[in-house]
């Protein structure tokens, strides 16, 4: 397995962002407190045995045995009756801490279950500092009571419960499992971190993606088991409804209950980025389907989902797919490689159909050769492979590509070899899932749960300059009158600007919006339409 599993705490520690979003959103109750640490129960574990995990990894990366691994799991057993400090409330509520501390730890994440959240109370996990919050999380984003958490910047977290006063009656709890110390050095820090993937990367948006806009918005990456990293994409079945299935490796991991999914953590321009962009995560999924010869695992994500699917503010796509085994006359793919943001690779020659990583079974992979000087990396696995038509045809399983070797292969498990292989079930076969009605489809094209909104518009509009730098103009057509009604989101769902104007020329001054991007929403005579407005300061 060339690709390997790759770390991705590194790129909390570039800017000590605020801006990722797993959760609702919304500050911890104890903001409104006067709340301080060392009143608070906290857990401290020490700095593990760093050259006997340096040695395992050596061993692993070489003999290519399991996981690029960036962190060591500390298991406990700590949940609201044996650890964490209670506070009563003015309003009647309750609230839990549990400060965790890992000496010399550059991120901390955390794996759980046994979660239960009644409706009316929160979940949060943050730094000392709450300048990097995750929640709020409530049930929905909760599979069997299990949810796993992105990477906490510092070597301390904290996490908080709180039980609103109607629920105090009512069964509540948690159970912390996990307890994941980042401990890679400084030196690794800067191969591995945002931005340090190897030069010849192309960023998902540069010019050459431009006709590849689907494609590149259905690309996610995922940490698995709490201390792996591995890439992935939704991919759409014969239903188009947008069920939260994921496409990613089978050597990706095995139980994704508490796996985090990462979207939209991409450049906005070409260039890389002076500091780590915005994202969105969601965490949880169940195992649909997956296969040794083929390396595929299909999952249903399965947590914060709004109406059965990806929330519509994460702008997110759902490819199609082609099963025939025909040889595509051109790929290309988009990827998370070394612990980095979302890039992209062409092979603008046929793929070939090959065994190049062992398969039992014969041309089992689609065999790519990278143009335009671009490759896959470390961490790539499971990520799309995508034909002429901007279809799945696989999932990367392996190879020998790096901007140091771009003449190298790389291997891909073929969606004709996962779809119905002889003797399957639904647990080994994509057809049960992509295809529940059983139609014999050989091709399917993708679906845009964003067209609503994106593609439906009644009016049109001009906005310019995008990217900008937070001030940017507005052109309405001629023929629409009367008061328009402006509203600026970002993409967790906050509301940073709203107001209503009159005429066909508009300024609207976000300069004091952070870099990232968000969703400007016209509302005019009671009609509706949205673009996508990139902010670069």
């Amino acid at each position: 397995m060339k690709k390997q599993l790759l770390n991705i705490f590194s790129v909390l520690l570039v800017s000590g962002m605020s801006f990722a979003q797993q959760g609702d959103g919304g500050l911890p109750k104890s903001s409104e407190l006067n709340t301080v640490l060392n009143q608070i129960d906290t857990r401290f574990f020490p700095q593990p045995n760093l050259d006997a995990l340096r040695a395992e990894d050596a061993e692993n990366e070489v003999s290519k045995i399991g996981p690029w691994r960036f962190g060591f799991n500390n298991e406990v057993t700590l949940n609201m009756t044996n650890a964490g400090t209670w506070r009563e409330l003015a309003n009647g509520g309750q609230l839990w801490q549990l400060v965790l501390t890992c000496e010399e730890a550059l991120t901390i994440n955390l794996t759980l279950d046994q979660v239960e959240i009644p409706e009316g109370n929160e979940l949060y996990v943050y730094n000392p500092e709450k300048d990097f919050i995750l929640g709020s999380f409530t049930a929905k984003h909760l599979y069997e009571g299990q949810l796993g958490t992105e990477l906490v910047p510092g070597n301390t977290a904290i996490v908080e419960y709180y039980v609103a006063p109607n629920n105090i009656d009512e069964k509540r709890g948690l159970q912390i499992n996990t307890v994941t110390h980042g401990y890679r050095t400084a030196t690794e820090f800067q191969e591995k971190a945002f931005g340090s993937s190897g030069a010849c990367n192309m960023n998902a948006n540069c010019p050459d993606g431009e006709p590849w806009d689907f494609q590149r918005r259905a690309a996610v990456m995922l940490v698995s088991g709490g201390n792996g990293f591995c890439s992935g994409s939704m991919i759409n079945n014969s239903q188009n409804d947008g069920t939260p299935y994921v496409l990613t490796a089978n050597h990706c991991g095995s139980n994704p209950t508490n796996w985090v999914f990462r979207f939209n953590w991409q450049a906005l321009g070409c260039t890389n980025p002076a500091s780590s962009p915005s994202f969105n995560s969601l965490s949880g999924a169940v195992s649909r389907a997956k296969r040794t010869p083929s390396d595929f695992h299909l999952v249903e994500i399965t947590g914060g989902l709004e109406n059965g699917t990806v929330p519509l503010n994460y702008y997110t796509y759902f490819p199609g797919w082609d099963n025939s085994d025909d040889i595509p006359t051109t790929t290309m793919c988009v990827h998370h490689p070394s612990g980095d943001i979302k890039k992209l690779a062409f092979d603008d020659a046929p793929a070939v159909s090959s065994n190049g990583m062992g398969s039992s079974e014969a041309n089992s992979q689609w065999e790519v050769e990278w143009d335009r000087n671009t490759t896959t990396e470390g961490g790539s696995s499971g990520s799309p492979l995508f034909d002429q038509n901007g279809r799945i045809i696989g999932q990367l399983w392996g190879g020998g590509a790096s901007c140091f070797n771009l003449s190298a292969p790389d291997f891909y498990g073929k969606v004709s070899y996962s779809w119905e292989p002889t003797g399957s079930n639904s647990t080994n076969q994509l057809k049960h899932w992509l295809d529940p009605n059983d139609d014999g489809l050989v091709t399917l094209d993708g679906f845009n749960p964003t067209a609503s909104i994106t593609e439906k518009s009644a009016f049109e509009f001009n906005l310019y300059p995008n990217p900008n730098n937070g001030v940017f103009t507005i052109e309405l057509d001629a023929s629409t009158v009367g008061k328009t009604q402006l509203t600026v989101t970002d993409i967790s769902g906050r509301t940073v600007h709203s107001s209503e104007r009159i005429g066909n020329h508009i300024i609207v001054d976000l300069s004091n919006a952070s870099t990232g991007t968000y969703l400007l929403q016209l509302t005019n005579n009671g009609v509706q339409t949205t673009k996508r407005v990139a902010i670069q300061n």
